[in-house]
């Protein structure tokens, strides 16, 4: 029972984390607000991406950090630690989006991502730890939080601050803002209401993050909840997987191995077309001349896809292993994102959007999963943090491109330079399955020699 709470414990706090999503969907209030109210005027929405960029880039260089104080005071005491300190971010935010623009930058983007890193792979490991052969799974259903959040609080930021489906009409250089007072006058508010709804939940969810007991400490060891069956590949691999499960690479290790850096490089690549979608979908939609509730609606409904297919691409990682995924992940993410600017129906935007969150939402859930299985589950959490770095510089990355090509070329030089982004993370689940069929092929000799 205690694993099954740890799992939904770990799922509540990455419900409120995954509100980093939401900012596609509060980017154009918080930037209309800032260009009429507060005393940086100049910023649009390519300017803007750079919040979002920093909460990215927060939370990937300090993930490790995150394993490391795990080490001194727990799992759940770091979660609740991270968790409030991006809340506080959030709640700080409504005198920030007052000031200047460096400001917001640094609660809404540093702080939000500093205490999401912190808070973020703790979960993830704590609630794996209770089901050792089900990495996959338990990782995405996890992961799924992350996703889902964005599904109750798109819809409760957009009702809060626009309940009367108010039309974007102030327009300059083709970019659409709310100017409207009885719009604006509700921003400020809306971040105390969701900083203090977040920290209400991410305290629910900490105290459910129960710690594994050390084996032979409690007669439930002997009979431990929700026990699945190995796959058939683990099944046929059994040699390997138990060589597997004592390998326990430390960070120092890790970094020598050629097979992180291509895990590493997937990640910077795959994150650089979820930084486009995530932080401009919105923005793209008002230049579409779509209203501001289909959008909200179109941003909470995407939610469901990224949540709810964690915890498919991580059974899938389980039956299939990481490269097979990996590689249809890649190859669905490049194809969407290069035809995206045909989507100029409300139709074909939503599709395309929820399709988009649906691709990338598979990056959560395999990467972990891959890290765990390859690496072993003693460091993970700093292990995955390094991983993550990936994720971090690709934010920063994000933001500068964002800005060039969109400013210089417009929406479709910016969507296919995402798709070009993708296209190499083929590229690189090709690299990594040739790397691993090298070391499977060194190992069977290994294996032969020690037999015979």
């Amino acid at each position: 029972l205690k694993g099954c709470l740890a799992i939904f414990g770990g799922f509540i706090i990455h419900f409120t984390l995954g509100t980093v999503y939401t900012f596609g969907n509060m980017n154009p209030y918080l930037t209309s607000y800032m260009k009429f109210y507060s005393k940086s005027p100049e910023i649009n929405y390519p300017q803007s991406t750079w919040i979002f960029s920093l909460s990215l880039a927060g939370q990937g260089f300090s993930m490790a950090l995150g394993g490391l104080i795990e080490t001194r005071i727990g799992a759940r005491f770091t979660a609740l630690f991270g968790s409030w300190f991006m809340s506080l971010g959030v709640i700080l935010s409504s005198l920030t989006v007052k000031s200047y623009f460096v400001l917001i930058s640094l609660t809404y983007g540093v702080m939000f991502g500093v205490g999401t890193g912190v808070a973020y792979s703790v979960a993830i490991a704590a609630a794996m730890k209770w089901f050792p052969s089900r990495k996959g799974l338990v990782g995405g259903i996890v992961a799924a939080g992350f996703g889902g959040g964005s599904l109750v609080f798109n819809q409760l930021q957009t009702f809060y601050i626009n309940p009367d489906n108010v039309k974007a009409n102030y327009t300059l250089d083709g970019d659409n803002y709310f100017d409207q007072p009885e719009i604006l006058d509700r921003v400020p508010s809306c971040f105390i209401v969701l900083g203090s709804t977040y920290a209400a939940m991410q305290l629910l969810g900490a105290l459910l993050l129960f710690p594994v007991p050390p084996v032979g400490h409690s007669p439930d060891d002997q009979q431990q909840p929700l026990i699945l069956p190995q796959s058939s590949e683990e099944h046929q691999h059994s040699r390997q997987s138990q060589e597997q499960q004592q390998l326990q690479l430390s960070p120092r290790q890790l970094v020598k191995k050629p097979i992180f850096w291509i895990l590493w490089l997937t990640f910077l690549v795959n994150a650089q077309s979820l930084v486009y979608i995530s932080s401009q979908y919105k923005a793209y939609g008002l230049y579409r001349q779509f209203d501001d509730h289909f959008l909200a609606i179109t941003g909470s409904v995407s939610s469901v896809f990224n949540s709810g297919t964690r915890v498919v691409w991580g059974l899938g990682h389980d039956l299939l292993g990481y490269w097979r995924p990996m590689l249809a992940l890649c190859t669905g993410a490049a194809v969407l994102l290069a035809t995206f600017y045909l989507s100029s129906s409300a139709a074909f935007y939503f599709i395309y959007v929820c399709l988009m969150f649906a691709f990338f939402a598979g990056n959560f859930a395999l990467f972990p999963a891959a890290c765990a299985k390859l690496f072993g589950s003693k460091f993970f959490s700093v292990n995955y943090g390094l991983i993550f770095t990936g994720n971090a510089i690709s934010a920063i990355l994000g933001a500068i491109l964002t800005s060039a090509i969109k400013e210089a070329f417009g929406w479709l030089a910016l969507f296919i330079t995402g798709a070009s982004f993708s296209a190499a993370g083929v590229v690189l689940s090709l690299i990594f399955l040739a790397l691993t069929r090298a070391r499977s092929g060194q190992q069977e000799a290994y294996n032969r020699l020690e037999d015979s």
